[in-house]
Formats: C-alpha cells, sequence, structure tokens
C-alpha cells in the first residue's frame, strides 16, 4: 500500500484527527462529571463509581496498547470505525444500565472504543507537518470542550436525566464518524522512527515511565473524585459544574505556559513548580471544603495537571529517538489514571476522603523525586560520554 507523506497530511485529516481524539478522551478528561453522571443513574456508592470509573480507563490503556502494535497492520479508518462504534454502544448500553455488573461491561465497552480513537489521533497528529503545533490545538480543543461539558453537565443532568445524556453522547459520537473519511489509511511515521539512528537513555526512560505512571495515579485519584468531595461538603452541583469547568479552562494556560518555559528553565524546576501547586490543591480538598476553596482546587489542579504534562512527554519523547518510551507513555498514563480512582476508592471511610487526598500527595511526590533523579542521571550520563571517547 503506497504511504501518505507526512508533509500531505492536510487540514481535513487534522481535523477529523482532534475530533476523533476529543470524543476518545472526552471520559478521561470530563471524569468528575462522569463520575456524577453514573452516580445519579443508579444506586452505586462511591467506591463502586470508583472501580467504574477505573474500568473505562483502563480499558482505554488496554486498547492504545494494542493498537501501538495494530496501527502500522491496519487501515486507520477502519479501526477509528471500530473505535466510534464501541463508543456509542457502550454508552447506549450505559444508558439502559443500573446495576453494577452491566455498568461496569458497559464502560469497558465504551473503554476499548476510546483507546482505540486516541490512538488513531495521536498517529495522525504525529504525522502533521508540525506536531508539536497539531498536539497543542488538539490539547486546547479538548481542554475548553471538556470544560464547557463539565460546567453544563448539572443542567444537562438535572433537566433530562443521565440515561438521555449517556445517550446524547453516543449521538454525538456517532455524529463525529461521518469525518473519518479525511482520514489517511495508514501510518507513515514508523518506518522513519525504525531507520532512525538509535539515542536510547535507559535511565530516563524508567525514570520518565515510571514517574508518569505514578504521578497519573495521583491526578487520577483527585480528579476522579473532585465531584464527590465537594458534594460530601454539601456544595451546590452548579458550583461544582463551575468548578470543573474553571479548571479545565485553568488547564490550558497550564499547557501555554510549559509551551512557552521549557526551553529556557529546563525540566526540573518546572516540574517543582507545578509539584507544589499541585500538593497546595490536593490539600485544599482535606476537611470541609467550601464553595470558594473548591473552585480555587480545582483551578490550581488542572493548571498544574497541564503545565506537568508536555514536559514529562518531552522527557520521555527525549530519552528514546526512535519514539518507543513516548508512545508506551500514552498507554502508562492511562493505567495510572484509571488505577488511581481505584486505589482511592479502597481507601474511602465514608464520606471521608483525608486518606485517599494523602496518599495522592506522597505518590505525587515519589514522582517527582523519581523523574528529577532520572533527570539528573541523564544529564551525568550525558557529560561523562565525551571523557570515554576522548
Amino acid at each position: 500500500m503506497k504511504q501518505v507523506p507526512a508533509n500531505q497530511l492536510g487540514a481535513r485529516a487534522l481535523i477529523a484527527a482532534i475530533v476523533l481524539g476529543t470524543v476518545g478522551a472526552l471520559t478521561i478528561m470530563i471524569v468528575p462529571g462522569f463520575v456524577m453522571l453514573v452516580g445519579a443513574h443508579s444506586k452505586l456508592d462511591d467506591r463502586q463509581l470508583g472501580f467504574v470509573a477505573a474500568w473505562d480507563i483502563n480499558a482505554t490503556a488496554v486498547a492504545i496498547g494494542l493498537a501501538t502494535f495494530l496501527i502500522a497492520r491496519l487501515n486507520w479508518r477502519h479501526l477509528a470505525l471500530a473505535g466510534v462504534g464501541l463508543i456509542v454502544l457502550g454508552n447506549l448500553w450505559t444508558a439502559v444500565s443500573h446495576e453494577y455488573e452491566f455498568i461496569v461491561a458497559a464502560r469497558i465497552c465504551a473503554g476499548l472504543g476510546e483507546g482505540l480513537a486516541i490512538a488513531v489521533c495521536f498517529a495522525a497528529l504525529g504525522c502533521a507537518p508540525n506536531p508539536d503545533r497539531a498536539f497543542g490545538i488538539y490539547l486546547m480543543v479538548g481542554l475548553t470542550v471538556s470544560a464547557a461539558v463539565l460546567a453544563l453537565l448539572p443542567v444537562l443532568q438535572s433537566s433530562f436525566g443521565s440515561p438521555l445524556v449517556f445517550a446524547g453522547i453516543g449521538v454525538i459520537t456517532l455524529a463525529s464518524s461521518v469525518l473519518l473519511m479525511w482520514l489517511p489509511k495508514c501510518n507513515p511515521a514508523l518506518d522513519s522512527w525504525r531507520e532512525s539512528s538509535a539515542q536510547f537513555s535507559s535511565a530516563l526512560a524508567v525514570a520518565g515511565l515510571l514517574g508518569v505512571f505514578l504521578y497519573f495515579i495521583a491526578q487520577g485519584a483527585m480528579w476522579s473524585y473532585f465531584e464527590r468531595i465537594g458534594a460530601a461538603s454539601g456544595v451546590d452541583p452548579l458550583i461544582i459544574g463551575q468548578a470543573m469547568g474553571l479548571s479545565s479552562f485553568a488547564g490550558v494556560g497550564g499547557a501555554l505556559l510549559a509551551a512557552w518555559i521549557c526551553t529556557s528553565f529546563g525540566r526540573i524546576l518546572p516540574l517543582s513548580v507545578s509539584g507544589a501547586v499541585s500538593l497546595l490543591s490536593f490539600w485544599l480538598l482535606l476537611g470541609h471544603v467550601t464553595p470558594a476553596t473548591l473552585i480555587i482546587s480545582g483551578v490550581l489542579l488542572n493548571f498544574a495537571w497541564n503545565l506537568a504534562q508536555p514536559l514529562l512527554s518531552g522527557l520521555c519523547a527525549s530519552a528514546d529517538s526512535r519514539g518507543r518510551v513516548v508512545v508506551a507513555m500514552g498507554c502508562i498514563q492511562t493505567v495510572g489514571f484509571g488505577l488511581g480512582p481505584a486505589l482511592a476508592a479502597l481507601m474511602l471511610r465514608g464520606q471521608d476522603f483525608s486518606p485517599a487526598i494523602w496518599m495522592s500527595m506522597g505518590v505525587l511526590v515519589t514522582s517527582l523525586i523519581i523523574v528529577t533523579l532520572g533527570i539528573k542521571a541523564q544529564g551525568r550520563q550525558a557529560m561523562a560520554l565525551p571523557l570515554r571517547v576522548s
């Protein structure tokens, strides 16, 4: 099959990829609102809701991992269509399910589709003439859409009910399939990765992947239960929705700041600042939470999160010139994000979220220590190499 050169990936293909990726990542981006919808729709307790979110997100991770091997062998459009079909089926199934086992099965179905959609999206964006700009646009579109959805979800849920909202998500996803014809049929980037000169840093790869895994456990735990924490303190659902929406908009600012400062200040300093802001956002959720505190915490949480994400992605990309580590990172971070709410669910004591919050703080600190040690080890390796040559 004749491959499409990367510089021929046009605007329509990029639009299709961005829409597909936004649809695929929607559950992850709005996971507090998703938990709210399932909670209002069923009789599940907070622990079960955490497990439902974890099943969905981990199914997404499994699908991304499988797609890493399939993307070079199968037609992109066919993979994307399969992903859209599974998302539609999973959301319609969720709309008619009330028992824990059936909801879990429905979300596994949807999660598998979400993973395929995200994988095809990333493959297409990676082949754009300017991949950095393409991923930046995707991130900003996704955050803007998720912010709007999070702000509207409480109103939609109270007006129409969770089943109709899930059905609506399925219909919108199905409508997006008309854009799939704009996608290329195959991935032109993998051959260039195989042919590139091998530059691999084991210290940076291990530190990057392990650090990303732990980082997303912490963020997944807190973001998944953000709405539940506010509800437990009696915060009005409309204010919770506004807090989640403002939080997503703040994430755009974090991503833009990362793009501006990463080349000027390296990675350790901005990651440390991001970590400190994240810890503050977690700490604000301890005990009784007021509406103002919830909003501030949400804004800080997503700002710091999206400040760190591009830096961690760049770190993993630097570890391996063939791109294997940064591709693996997509699966690793999704697994971590899905494991976070499950670990938090195991630590809940009624409506006392403090054990889960302290756990997330400890995991986040551990993550940043590992990443910092990896960066320094890679730096020492780079400095020692000329000495050995000479």
